[in-house]
């Protein structure tokens, strides 16, 4: 039975030893009144866009964003978009296992690893093989992790800050032609400075953290639309179908054609 427009709906669950794991779809112009959850979650936006209310503080939610609440904090949303959510809700033995401190309030974290974390725990609730529960359990772990780092980076001063608009400035236009002195501008830091620390806080250079994106985008597309390969190519940031091939078969090995049947099977 399809759900009436304009109200949310269950996708999938997955019950876990100690939490449970929802995909729910909100449609746009829905809103929630200020409530609260008696346990502790987290939620990973895989579509859309939201504004959230806690306390007196309005939080844009975006795709790609891990936001964690602890037991108890109230909070109201209003969807503007469609979103497609992963919320995961705990139970206390989870949250007590040596990140009690650092997840005592909420928070929010961006990151490519968030982004291939969120994307593959969309990949494996859609599984049913026996593996699956043990993968989703494994991802919700380091998504727990993250949301927990989240926490501590945002207790540093000046770094924190500037790098947190960075990330956020990425992730919202990494399909555009980027430059690393308008990225630079962003931070307000000197693009050397800024080359500097965000290979040493994040792992990798600011080109390899946006190519990383665009290729997470690409294999979403890739798997969620019939959009022709020259098009998600163009979507994505790359400059043409021949660059978007050549990257993927390095990534992946195969064609994204090849993919895409692949794992459409």
């Amino acid at each position: 039975m399809k759900p009436d427009p304009g109200e949310s709906y269950l996708i999938n669950t997955r019950v876990l030893d100690d939490a449970r794991v929802n995909e729910v779809f909100y449609p746009a112009g829905m809103r929630q009144d200020r409530h609260r959850h008696h346990s502790a979650s987290f939620s990973f936006v895989a579509l859309g866009r939201y504004e959230e209310r806690i306390g007196r503080q309005a939080h844009s939610r975006t795709i790609a964003t891990l936001i964690y609440h602890p037991a108890g904090e109230q909070h109201a949303v209003a969807f503007e978009t469609d979103v497609r959510i992963f919320s995961v809700e705990f139970r206390g033995e989870r949250i007590s296992r040596g990140m009690a401190d650092s997840l005592d309030r909420g928070s929010s974290h961006r990151s490519a690893l968030v982004a291939w974390l969120g994307s593959r725990l969309g990949y494996e609730m859609a599984r049913v093989d026996s593996a699956s529960s043990l993968a989703i359990d494994g991802i919700v772990a380091e998504m727990l992790m993250e949301g927990s780092l989240g926490n501590v980076l945002s207790e540093e001063k000046g770094v924190a800050r500037w790098l947190a608009k960075v990330t956020d400035f990425v992730h919202d236009n990494f399909t555009c032609t980027l430059s690393l002195e308008q990225i630079a501008q962003v931070a307000g830091v000197h693009s050397a400075h800024l080359s500097r620390v965000f290979r040493q806080r994040l792992g990798c250079t600011v080109g390899e953290y946006v190519r990383r994106l665009r290729f997470e985008y690409a294999c979403h597309r890739l798997l969620s639309t019939e959009t022709p390969l020259c098009e998600v190519a163009q979507e994505a940031g790359f400059a043409d179908q021949s660059h978007f091939n050549r990257i993927f078969r390095i990534e992946m090995g195969v064609t994204p054609y090849t993919y895409r049947k692949l794992h459409r099977r």
